[in-house]
């Protein structure tokens, strides 16, 4: 049976794509759409997306004209396949932009444009309370709840000022969390976080945290957030798909990935003592007449370099901060009428609640400060390791790591060690495959990432498993043709061992 795909916008944002006038599907031309990351070993996943491309002689798909579709901006949009037996969700994103084509004799066709939760996590700025002693799930759920994500659902849930979602006793209830599967961490991180001054995007934090593990973090077909350890793919030994001289295409190069020098720069830290300046003004600041307002401090120490704080005190009156009507401290002190509260303190800075009840401006006066215990970063440490025999035999290939969230270098060398073990000998790699249904519709379907396949091609002699890192598809002629195209990563399980997984011999190499 030929493969139907289903086209779905959650209009009603109820959390599911079924309800009347939702799917859009008898309109669709053609459809695009990519998940995974970016290139083989990466930590963190690329933007995902999707591009569908629709018949618009109706202007259903014109957001201005009359009698067109809610696609508005942040929608949840879904592409699902049915083959006769099953129903797969194969993207689910959100409409990020729609352009209808112009004029009454040109296509008249509509490009809807959909995106990943990516792009939210990279134009949210984030920082964290205290990281301390942490693994890298539990850093990430943090910063999946510190980001203001679009939820799946809001039908039901409070939005405040919004008609439908504001009615107390009948949609009061909080939105729940991003939907999420994260795997344990392997590692305990000492601190994370206090490196972010006053916020880095969420993007980047992830960045960090999960290179640092030496895991992966992407959202699946369903739009989900997942993260996986770095024992997933090496626990991962079966494969579920085998192309044995089958494949459409196959992009394969020898000794394209040797490296066999690995430095690995990490952040050793030290704790200051209880009470130490964390933050300083050198200048009055004009505080207006009844007001209150939000800063942001970020920690400092006394050469102005960042650290971070373990703990910080509530600014005392009189002692941390004095308030007077002149600039210079002349005037009358009135300490009495403003305050300074201290009203969240992360990691990296704090945000202060500045109010003055005095009927006129006043000034904070210069020597305005917090205290606190800081955490100083020291000087970056680099560990390197060598295979000095691949370096003679294939020439110098570098490969560079530089992770703040290890403080320790007896781990920093055990990641030298692993990468440099995974990639220190040329080998055959495959860096991406393409398949069409008329062959492998069923695998094309089922088949997603960090999947594990084994791929067989007698020209280059290649037979070697792999992992799927990224899909990519392509749908038109009114469906009739499909063609996907599956960005690898070698897998590699015969070359590591994990204690209490297998028996250590001549052909294993310990993972940490």
């Amino acid at each position: 049976m030929a493969i139907t795909y289903t086209v779905a916008v959650d209009f009603n944002d109820d959390g599911d794509f079924v309800d009347l006038g939702e799917a859009l599907s008898a309109d669709v031309v053609a459809l695009k759409w990519r998940l995974g990351l970016a290139a083989p070993y990466d930590s963190v996943a690329a933007l995902s997306w999707a591009q569908i491309s629709l018949y618009n002689v109706s202007q259903r798909y014109a957001p201005e004209a009359a009698g067109a579709l809610a696609l508005l901006p942040g929608r949840r949009l879904q592409i699902s396949s049915y083959d006769g037996s099953a129903t797969r969700v194969q993207f689910t994103g959100f409409i990020e932009r729609v352009e209808p084509s112009s004029g009454t004799l040109g296509p008249r066709t509509a490009l809807i444009y959909a995106v990943g939760a990516e792009k939210q996590l990279a134009q949210s700025v984030v920082r964290l309370a205290p990281q301390v002693g942490v693994s890298a799930d539990t850093v990430i759920g943090a910063l999946l709840d510190a980001v203001p994500l679009r939820r799946p659902v809001l039908k039901g849930y409070a939005i405040l000022d919004r008609i439908g979602n504001a009615e107390l006793n009948s949609n009061s209830a909080l939105a729940g969390f991003y939907p999420r599967t994260l795997q344990s961490g392997k590692s305990t991180f000492a601190y994370v976080g206090d490196t972010w001054d006053d916020g880095i995007t969420a993007e980047a934090a992830l960045r960090q945290v999960v290179e640092s593990e030496r895991g992966r973090f992407f959202f699946n077909r369903a739009g989900d957030a997942v993260f996986y350890n770095r024992h997933h793919m090496l626990l991962t030994t079966t494969a579920q798909a085998a192309f044995d001289n089958n494949a459409d295409a196959l992009a394969y190069s020898y000794g394209a990935d040797v490296a066999n020098r690995v430095v690995v720069t990490l952040s050793p830290r030290s704790i200051g003592a209880a009470g130490s300046v964390l933050w300083q003004v050198d200048s009055a600041q004009q505080i207006a007449a009844n007001s209150r307002r939000e800063i942001v401090a970020r920690y400092r120490d006394a050469d102005k370099r960042g650290v971070g704080a373990l703990s910080v005190l509530p600014p005392q009156a009189g002692l941390d901060y004095t308030a007077n009507t002149a600039a210079d401290g002349s005037g009358t002190d009135v300490t009495a009428l403003v305050n300074v509260a201290l009203q969240r303190a992360d990691f990296s800075a704090a945000t202060l609640t500045v109010s003055s009840s005095a009927g006129q401006s006043v000034y904070l006066l210069a020597g305005m400060r917090l205290r606190g215990t800081p955490l100083y970063s020291d000087d970056p440490l680099t560990i390197e390791q060598t295979d000095w025999m691949s370096l003679t035999l294939y020439g110098p290939c570098a490969l560079q790591f530089v992770l703040p969230a290890i403080t320790s270098a007896e781990e920093a060398e055990q990641i030298a060690r692993y990468e440099l073990a995974r990639r220190v000998s040329p080998r055959g790699v495959a860096r991406a495959v393409r398949l069409s249904a008329l062959k492998h519709s069923a695998q094309i379907l089922t088949r997603t990432l960090f999947e594990r396949i084994t791929l067989k091609d007698a020209q280059t002699g290649h037979d070697a498993d792999y992992f799927i890192v990224a899909e990519e598809h392509s749908v038109d002629l009114g469906g009739a043709r499909n063609q996907t195209e599956w960005l690898l990563e070698t897998a590699q399980a015969s070359t590591f061992a994990l204690l209490n997984s297998a028996s250590l011999n001549a052909g294993y190499a310990l993972a940490y």
